[in-house]
């Protein structure tokens, strides 16, 4: 057992940590960059029910986070690396380049002259310090991935799992219990954070019963509640209404009215930012 020690052991370390303790950066939502801190080395669980864009806004945020110079990590169990990129020309067109041109089969002499453009914007601006890790999303490699690209530009990435729920473990750590299995994953995505010392945001999923309600809470979170206590910031999205019928209504437009909720945030406030979600062009913008 380590020797118990006084606050007044290593007092001017333990003030450095907290001077040290600047955000890595700042992102393009204002008002969210405000509650947040800016961007520094947390554990952000971003849960949220279907058709709230919750992959659409953290590829928004990791796609500007690159732009500003700073690496990002994306491990994506959901979508192929194509259907990310798409997403990525679609946001840079403003919405003028959509799925369909793209997946047509026969693009138009000026569509494809528009593609080859936002191609080209995106190799320069975004993909150098993109990685998109598309497929199953492994537990053990995980940390080498990060570990990888943070040696590489000499700052801890910023990291995306898509989604906290689809993690899988290493063989002899697959138990019956789902659960259990869920509680070694936000270990394992805590430990992430405080050991290669990335800011970490993992998408998840809600449970069912809060498909409905406009603000999900700590409860929501899916599958096991270590995924909350292992956090640093819980951050909500969902579709705004006061009543189901105008949330229903408002989840079938292509502009739709999307609230993140920060309802907790160890090393800040809590608060609530609207947003403007913009399905086709596959950009989240605030509004106020």
């Amino acid at each position: 057992m380590p020797s118990v020690n006084s606050m007044s052991h290593g007092l001017n370390e333990t003030v450095l940590d907290i001077l040290r303790n600047n955000p890595l950066g700042h992102i393009e939502h204002s008002a969210l960059d405000a509650i947040l801190g800016g961007i520094r080395q947390y554990l952000c669980i971003v849960p949220g029910g279907p058709g709230t864009g919750k992959t659409t806004f953290m590829h928004q945020l990791g796609d500007s986070w690159a732009i500003a110079g700073h690496p990002v990590v994306i491990f994506e169990g959901e979508l192929a690396r194509a259907s990310m990129l798409a997403k990525s020309l679609t946001r840079i067109s403003g919405g003028e380049l959509t799925y369909d041109d793209m997946y047509s089969g026969d693009m138009p002499a000026a569509k494809r002259e528009l593609f080859d453009s936002t191609v080209d914007i995106y190799a320069r601006s975004i993909a150098e310090r993109m990685f998109i890790i598309s497929g199953e999303i492994k537990n053990a490699g995980m940390r080498k991935a990060i570990e990888e690209v943070a040696d590489k530009y000499g700052e801890p990435p910023l990291v995306i799992v898509d989604y906290a729920q689809i993690v899988t473990l290493p063989q002899e750590l697959r138990i019956a219990d789902e659960r259990i299995g869920l509680k070694l994953v936000a270990s394992e995505l805590r430990r992430i954070v405080d050991e290669v010392h990335c800011p970490l945001f993992a998408i998840s999923s809600i449970n069912r019963m809060n498909y409905d309600k406009q603000t999900t809470g700590l409860q929501a979170i899916g599958g096991c509640n270590m995924f909350e206590y292992s956090a640093d910031l819980v951050m909500s999205l969902s579709i705004k209404g006061d009543k189901p019928e105008e949330r229903n209504a408002n989840m079938l437009l292509k502009k739709r009215p999307v609230i993140a909720s920060i309802t907790k945030n160890r090393y800040g406030s809590c608060g609530v930012v609207e947003f403007e979600f913009n399905a086709p062009a596959a950009t989240f913008t605030e509004i106020g």
